[in-house]
């Protein structure tokens, strides 16, 4: 019998297992541990936002400011409007007394705004929810 999977769904496995992975690290605070394990599932799936969301936590919680800046950027430069990363950074400029360099936002009238930010809110929410990318972190 002849095994025939794609690459492509082995990737996303693995991707799935150290996700699992890394959210339990996280919540058990093994934060050395969980930044190992983001990095792995950022190297085979660069544009996984939710673990650079990740991350981006766990050098927070290791007091670890420039490297979490620099993964929160990371983010944003692949997708500008993560509010994750939007918020984390803007928290660790003032923190660390930086200003941006990265583009500003396209801008929205009013009403696209608000359904944008309605739309975006729910949906990282969920993600959140599901990944615990959003762990607060004391």
């Amino acid at each position: 019998m002849e095994l025939n999977i794609s690459k492509s769904r082995v990737r996303e496995e693995l991707r799935k297992r150290w996700t699992d992975k890394a959210v339990e690290l996280t919540q058990m605070g093994q934060w050395e541990e969980a930044i190992q394990m983001n990095m792995r599932i950022i190297e085979l799936m660069p544009n996984d936002t939710q673990a650079r969301n990740r991350l981006g936590n766990a050098y927070y919680a290791l007091n670890r400011y420039e490297e979490a800046a620099q993964a929160y950027e990371e983010n944003l430069r692949q997708h500008p409007s993560n509010p994750i990363a939007r918020r984390r950074l803007t928290e660790l400029y003032a923190m660390l007394q930086r200003t941006s360099t990265l583009e500003p936002e396209p801008a929205l009238d009013e009403e696209d705004a608000d359904a944008f930010d309605d739309d975006l809110d729910d949906r990282y929410e969920d993600e959140e929810a599901e990944t615990g990318a959003d762990e607060e972190i004391d």
